[in-house]
């Protein structure tokens, strides 16, 4: 524990230093780094490993360097700052492009788990009129969202702010924050109790959110994205009966070691969905043997997978 707070603690003096650097300075790198190929390419990525760690300041927002369609806040956030140097291509690149191509062919759409917000606004674009709900648990995480769907004019999302939990959840629950991620809204925020494969993320911080039954929002959905941090199989299992028989597409965050999860996927895929890992330039089908095994089922470089119904 002492460790992983003096790595904090050092990664905030840094960034804090870093501050000095101008921001006229900052964006000139981006630029370069974003157009060098070869040889310069390395020099300007080696500037941007140390850069990157600079707050945002006194940028308000900014638009992606390889899809200035999208434009973001410029808060403290680790997502923000990486989408800010290594654009949509940088990040996720190849889960961005199947989440957009599923929303432009989904009719209403239920996001758990937005954060700021990032793929809410690539798939509300992918989507257009298609309505679209994203929902988020951490308040200044839950902020952040709403800025971005305004900043984006996208009029078809509707934000809901709280835990997605099953019928027998209290009113409010904890929302512990990792001691590894000090930023305005961490990505790894998980519930303190029901989840799975997060036992390795130490946190100390918490704070109360509102709940919401997932049974309240998901009549109608037919593409459905979950990156709850464990308690995927939770959400599902409270409205089991509703899966089966609307069948809705699923894009969901497969963790480590969560078995409640993997029996969830391997139903499914017995009652006929296909099952997809999302690889760097196409899909890959994972077998039968691969969802009976106990093997880890993340693979191809990305913890998403995409169950779709035959």
């Amino acid at each position: 524990m002492a460790q992983s707070n003096a790595r904090v603690q050092a990664r905030i003096l840094v960034s804090r230093l870093l501050t000095l650097v101008p921001i006229g300075l900052v964006m000139l790198v981006r630029e370069r780094y974003s157009t060098a190929k070869g040889g310069p390419r390395f020099f300007w990525e080696q500037v941007v490993r140390v850069l990157r760690h600079r707050p945002l300041t006194p940028l308000a927002d900014f638009t992606l360097p390889d899809n200035p369609v999208i434009r973001l806040s410029a808060v403290r956030s680790r997502l923000a700052q990486l989408l800010f140097w290594y654009g949509e291509r940088g990040y996720e690149g190849a889960e961005t492009e199947q989440w957009r191509r599923l929303c432009g062919r989904a009719t209403r759409i239920l996001e758990v788990g937005a954060n700021i917000g990032y793929y809410t606004v690539q798939g509300a674009h992918a989507a257009g009129s298609v309505p679209y709900t994203a929902v988020e648990a951490n308040p200044e995480s839950a902020a952040v969202l709403r800025a971005n769907v305004d900043l984006n004019g996208l009029a078809n999302v509707t934000v809901v702010e709280a835990a997605v939990v099953g019928d027998d959840a209290p009113a409010t629950m904890r929302l512990l924050l990792p001691d590894r991620e000090r930023y305005t809204a961490p990505t790894g925020a998980y519930l303190a109790s029901g989840t799975e494969g997060i036992k390795d993320r130490p946190a100390t911080r918490y704070v109360e959110v509102p709940t919401i039954p997932m049974k309240d929002l998901v009549e109608g959905v037919d593409l459905l994205k979950l990156d709850i941090e464990g308690y995927e199989a939770v959400v599902l299992e409270a409205v089991w009966p509703q899966i089966l028989a609307a069948r809705p597409t699923i894009v969901v965050e497969v963790l480590a070691d969560v078995p409640r999860l993997r029996a969830l996927i391997r139903e499914l895929h017995s009652g006929g969905y296909q099952v997809h890992a999302i690889g760097s330039e196409t899909l890959h089908e994972i077998t039968t043997a691969e969802i009976e095994s106990e093997a880890p089922l993340p693979r191809y470089g990305s913890r998403d997978i995409i169950l779709t119904p035959a």
